[in-house]
């Protein structure tokens, strides 16, 4: 082989390891957004766990509410309608949380709270702190998957 060919060789093996690394360099990395809009404590007050999802924007529409636990898997959950006076509380009752929520709150004292776009707590997140609320970013409404309590580890026993 001439000393061309092997220049051409390395030439085009060393831009394919430099086009390979700008891909690599050049993924999107997960995003996280603060969506504390209002105050869970201001009439009406709806979310009686650490962690509501709503069907609709401004905490209206059917409801899903879990602890502190979290969900690791929305799709396994629905919304239901709590009744709530002047809500709307039965639009999107019966429908699967997953992929379907427009609007959280976070009914802890102490524990921030996440949503998350994939199962187990991955991808690109909507956070609530403690006694927020919030309508879900243009990117997670009706695509979100997992939530879970942030400062759980840290305060093992003591979110509420």
């Amino acid at each position: 082989m001439g000393l061309k060919n092997l220049c051409a060789r390395v030439a085009v093996i060393g831009s394919s390891a430099v086009l390979a690394s700008g891909m690599a360099i050049g993924e999107a990395s997960a995003t996280s957004t603060n969506i504390d809009y209002w105050s869970t404590s201001t009439a009406p007050v709806r979310c009686a766990r650490a962690m509501c999802l709503y069907y609709s924007p401004g905490a209206e529409g059917a409801i899903w509410q879990n602890g502190l636990s979290g969900a690791y898997d929305l799709g396994y959950w629905s919304f239901y309608d709590d009744h709530a006076p002047n809500s709307n509380s039965s639009a999107g009752a019966g429908q699967a949380v997953r992929n379907n929520a427009a609007s959280a709150e976070n009914g802890s004292v102490n524990c921030t709270m996440s949503i998350y776009v994939y199962p187990g707590g991955y991808g690109d997140v909507n956070v609530l702190d403690p006694g927020r609320g919030g309508n879900l970013t243009s990117g997670m409404r009706n695509n979100e998957a997992s939530v879970n309590p942030e400062d759980w580890a840290s305060n093992v026993g003591w979110c509420q």
